[in-house]
């Protein structure tokens, strides 16, 4: 999800919809799974990445994604 949310804000500047649903992350519930890049140093992602092409990559990319969408973190409207 970090990497598609890059993906887009990079090749189509849709750098507002990404941090809006980045902030979401680890607090949207399922309608927003997963968790920031903002602890990468904490996890070993080597194993995970190992077969991919990109593995040389992934790491700059989550930590970028992080840099460009990062911000204040976004409450739902139920919780507002």
């Amino acid at each position: 999800m970090i990497l598609w949310l890059r993906n887009l804000a990079m090749a189509y500047d849709m750098i507002e919809y990404g941090q809006a649903r980045y902030n979401l992350m680890g607090n949207g519930g399922h309608w927003f799974p997963g968790q920031k890049a903002d602890k990468l140093q904490e996890f070993d992602l080597r194993n995970a990445i190992r077969l991919s092409p990109h593995r040389n990559q992934i790491l700059n990319y989550l930590k970028e994604a992080h840099d460009i969408l990062g911000g204040t973190e976004v409450k739902r409207l139920s919780q507002s």
